[in-house]
């Protein structure tokens, strides 16, 4: 019979963990220990059998609330390891007892479906299946290496100066991040140093001035670009799409899906189609069941 035990961020097993997530038909870089502990510190797990299924518990509490949310930069959670209907639904139920507020998501391989589920989206490239630039993408990067564009691979000791300075006013201006997001972000960053999964790449002019920067991580079976800018597109180089392309073409022989971590916005879906990215659903789930004030003072 399965029996769903909560056990506390200190109890977990984070090896086992991360060998339950990387044997799952979606072994995404966003449920493993390392990528969590940055960017969620306190999460707790439940976990049926010996880590045979398992599921995070992203958790904050405010107004002596506590609810699961999803942490910046942490898409797709869920259920991992085995996966069935009857397996989501006690989870389902678990969460759906114990907390009046859950805003999460989850991971491609949960199909369960209530009126609490939303669809979402997001780009991938499955290097089994193949992958096709479309002409506006290859003009772009015809332009980029007719400017003597470059792609470069950032080294280690250069890579947090750099998003430092050029990527966190990015963050903090143009996408109106927090203070607190961005120091997580930093933190991922160096956890991901740490676990040897980061890549990071810059692309310059013949001048060495810097024109795009973009980090990825990955774990040999799932790479996701986290986040990147590019600095030409008042002049529109091609920067942006001669990063992507070599990017592509570098985790070739790396790792099985190439994840761009997004594209709900019309524009993103476009320029990620335009690498031969297709479109991959997965869901949201959320639960508000807070008194009516509180939902106020929420709002």
């Amino acid at each position: 019979m399965n029996r769903i035990k909560h056990i506390k961020h200190h109890e977990i097993n984070f090896e086992k963990w991360d060998n339950t997530i990387l044997s799952s038909v979606y072994p995404l870089v966003f449920a493993q220990s390392f990528y969590l502990n940055a960017t969620c510190p306190q999460w707790d797990a439940l976990i049926i059998g010996d880590y045979e299924s398992i599921f995070p518990l992203t958790y904050n509490t405010k107004l002596g609330i506590t609810y699961l949310y999803q942490p910046s930069f942490t898409p797709q959670l869920g259920v991992y390891g085995k996966v069935t209907l009857e397996i989501e639904q006690l989870f389902f139920d678990y969460v759906n007892e114990h907390y009046k507020l859950i805003e999460i998501e989850l991971n491609a391989s949960n199909c369960l479906q209530s009126k609490f589920h939303n669809p979402k989206t997001t780009f991938t490239i499955d290097y089994k299946t193949g992958y096709k630039f479309n002409q506006n993408t290859k003009r772009n990067i015809s332009k980029a290496l007719e400017h003597q564009l470059a792609f470069i691979q950032i080294p280690y000791n250069e890579v947090l100066p750099l998003s430092e300075k050029h990527l966190n006013p990015f963050l903090y201006k143009d996408l109106h991040l927090s203070k607190h997001s961005i120091h997580l972000f930093n933190e991922l960053l160096n956890a991901a140093i740490t676990h040897k999964s980061l890549y990071s790449f810059k692309v310059i002019d013949e001048k060495n001035n810097l024109q795009a920067i973009a980090h990825f991580i990955s774990n040999g079976k799932h790479t996701v670009y986290l986040k990147g800018i590019n600095f030409d597109k008042e002049i529109s180089l091609g920067s942006m799409h001669l990063l992507n392309s070599s990017a592509i073409k570098f985790f070739e022989d790396k790792c099985d899906v190439f994840d761009f971590g997004g594209g709900s916005k019309e524009s993103l879906a476009n320029f990620y189609k335009g690498f031969g990215a297709l479109a991959l659903a997965y869901s949201t789930l959320k639960i508000n069941k807070l008194p009516w004030l509180i939902k106020l003072l929420k709002k």
